[in-house]
């Protein structure tokens, strides 16, 4: 169902909706009980399919900067946030061990470093028009420059041959026209 591929696209960020899917994605897996979601409970929690792809399983795929993603096997697919997976374990009442809720302040950081990369990824798509419009332009200006130097010397080459003309009627004896 889900991609298990690497086929990461380079500009993720770009997609429509997916600083958002990936902020709420952040926001719920730091400050959430539960350290893993499922595609259902990930669905359930965030009141729907994420904007930007098919599943939130398949943004957490396309964004492993953040995201930890463990495919269907034991227990079902299912994504968690590495800075969450990286702390010690706690062992809560029930006996499952679970890894304690990021701070605000480290989640805060995490969202920051999201937008970053957003803008960078902006930034990078735009960086052609950088080159492209100046070289455009430079070719353009070329193209009206040897165009309006032909033009000069076929202009001048009529006036020369019309002077030879008439300086040659001159010379013969007839009127200059």
């Amino acid at each position: 169902m889900w991609r298990t591929s690497k086929s990461k696209t380079k500009y993720a960020y770009l997609v429509d909706g997916r600083l958002s899917d990936v902020l709420a994605l952040i926001q719920l897996l730091a400050l959430s009980p539960k350290t893993r979601r499922t595609e259902d409970g990930l669905i359930s929690e965030l009141q729907g399919n994420p904007k930007s792809a098919s599943g939130w399983i398949d943004v957490g795929l396309e964004h492993r900067e953040f995201f930890r993603v463990k495919p269907n096997g034991d227990k079902p697919a299912h994504v968690s946030l590495i800075a969450r997976n990286a702390q010690e374990d706690i062992d809560p009442d029930n006996g499952d061990a679970a890894k304690p809720l990021l701070s605000p302040a480290t989640t805060a950081k995490l969202m920051q470093l999201a937008v970053d990369l957003h803008a960078r990824q902006v930034q990078r798509s735009e960086a052609w028009k950088v080159f492209t419009i100046p070289l455009a332009i430079a070719i353009l200006a070329a193209i009206a420059s040897i165009s309006a130097a032909f033009i000069s010397a076929s202009w001048k080459a009529e006036q020369r041959i019309e002077v030879g003309h008439q300086s040659s009627a001159v010379k013969l004896g007839g009127k200059a026209e």
